[in-house]
């Protein structure tokens, strides 16, 4: 379960903080608010991209706030529960720089700072590839009717 987003410099989020309840939660506003950044700024903590960086429609450089000033790096940071333990993953995009992201499991770090190493521990843990969370979870804006248009032998 996700417990807390921290949004630093992402998009239109200058300073975002985000906390999560056991149940439903829903993210409400007006076209063009932040709400689909910030559940581009989950997949991105997770698996190190989101669809539409995956697509290359957007490159992960055009994702650091750039006005009403100009900064240097964006940071997103998800604080998660999975089978009973703690974990805080941190990613890092620099304009000049290389990309961090480290993974913490109750407070010690188990991965990072090179961000295929916590790519890859996130899929250990959660058991959930970053084309299957695409597809079952975080449903892509107009996207949810994907599974929809599958024939029976592709939706199994």
């Amino acid at each position: 379960m996700i417990k807390r987003v921290l949004l630093e410099n992402w998009k239109s989020h200058l300073n975002s903080e985000f906390e999560f309840e056991q149940g439903t939660n829903v993210l409400v506003g007006v076209s063009g608010s932040g709400k689909t950044s910030v559940m581009d700024a989950i997949c991105f903590a997770l698996y190190g991209t989101f669809p539409s960086a995956n697509a290359r429609t957007v490159k992960l450089e055009e994702i650091i706030m750039n006005k009403p000033v100009e900064r240097e790096h964006s940071k997103v940071v998800v604080e998660f529960e999975y089978n009973n333990k703690n974990y805080d993953v941190s990613r890092t995009i620099f304009k000049n720089a290389s990309n961090q992201a480290t993974l913490k499991e109750n407070g010690r770090m188990i991965a990072g700072p090179k961000p295929n190493e916590v790519n890859e521990r996130i899929e250990e843990i959660t058991e959930v590839s970053f084309d299957l969370f695409t597809r079952a979870i975080y449903s892509e804006q107009n996207q949810t009717d994907y599974f929809i248009k599958l024939n029976p032998a592709q939706r199994k």
